[in-house]
């Protein structure tokens, strides 16, 4: 697979994982409620937030990122929400100026409907925009956050310079308690996303059962069919299973259905590595038998190995 293969998977895993989880007003405000640590977080509501079903990243970047954006009711003024997904390995240090586009470009889509009659009163007025960064790579976030920082001698200069600061959310840096403490859908993907092997995946989902089974049921459904696209990448052997799940993601059937399938998972990782343990064992026999010097018919008798197998055996030997 070669490199741009590589990120179209990268792309293809998150936006079918991050966007779709997001998609949901209630998991994007529980996203905000957790992570954006603000004083007018709270005023948010859910019945107030509407998605824009436009997306405003540039074509050069359809392959590294997605973005959502939400039209908020916030204490009777209109605001908008630009959540970009950020799928890149590394650290883009253009953010701000990208954020930068994508804002001007959201104004202008929005300008669209608005009347000329309304755009030319003296109380016209924009409508904010609040850019956040969901960034969930490995490597430390190091970008600046603000863009005047990005301006060439920036210092010179005061307010007459062009300046905002976008939010951050760097899924790698909460540490597990932080995340467990949560107790809900974006703390738990958060938590799995952070999974570097298949042992670490499948102890944070023991983890994360009782959390999982205490969620509404439409966010069950949410993290179940997140979990099974998961599973099927990171878990190749119990594929069949998997599939059984994403057929059946209905509630609290999905959750037995999860629980289920991490049992068949555990118990076949269990008699893979008792039957990988006894493969080692009768090569070690047989290695031990070819140093006697006995004959290959006699070690194969002895172990069940063809002739060819004991043969390469002889050759590790030496």
């Amino acid at each position: 697979m070669n490199t741009d293969d590589r990120e179209e998977f990268v792309h293809q895993r998150h936006d079918t994982s991050y966007r779709f989880l997001l998609s949901s007003k209630k998991l994007f405000v529980e996203l905000l409620r957790s992570f954006v640590h603000k004083g007018w977080v709270n005023s948010i509501d859910e019945m107030n937030v509407q998605e824009i079903p436009h997306s405003f990243v540039l074509q050069d970047f359809k392959r590294k990122e997605a973005d959502l954006v939400y039209r908020v009711q916030l204490n009777g003024q209109e605001v908008v929400f630009y959540l970009l997904l950020e799928m890149q390995s590394k650290v883009d240090f253009q953010m701000p100026y990208r954020l930068l586009l994508y804002q001007v470009e959201i104004w202008r889509y929005l300008l669209k409907d608005e009347k000329k009659a309304q755009i030319r009163k003296k109380s016209f007025r924009l409508p904010p925009i609040v850019p956040i960064v969901l960034y969930n790579g490995k490597q430390r976030w190091t970008a600046e956050r603000q863009f005047r920082k990005l301006l060439g001698h920036e210092e010179m200069f005061g307010t007459e310079l062009l300046d905002f600061e976008y939010l951050l959310i760097d899924v790698a840096r909460y540490t597990e308690e932080e995340l467990l403490s949560l107790s809900n859908t974006i703390g738990a993907v958060f938590l799995l996303d952070q999974t570097e092997d298949q042992g670490q995946l499948l102890e944070r989902l023991g983890k994360l059962m009782h959390t999982i089974q205490q969620l509404p049921e439409d966010s069950q459904q949410k993290f179940t069919a997140w979990m099974a696209n998961v599973l099927k990448q990171q878990l190749p052997t119990g594929e069949s299973h998997i599939e059984e799940l994403v057929k059946n993601v209905k509630g609290g059937a999905a959750i037995m259905g999860l629980e289920q399938t991490l049992k068949k998972i555990r118990k076949e990782e269990r008699h893979e590595g008792k039957l990988e343990g006894r493969i080692e064992g009768k090569e070690e026999v047989a290695k031990r038998m070819l140093d006697l010097g006995m004959e290959v018919t006699v070690i194969a008798a002895a172990t069940g190995f063809s002739p060819e197998k004991i043969e390469q055996l002889r050759g590790e030997s030496y």
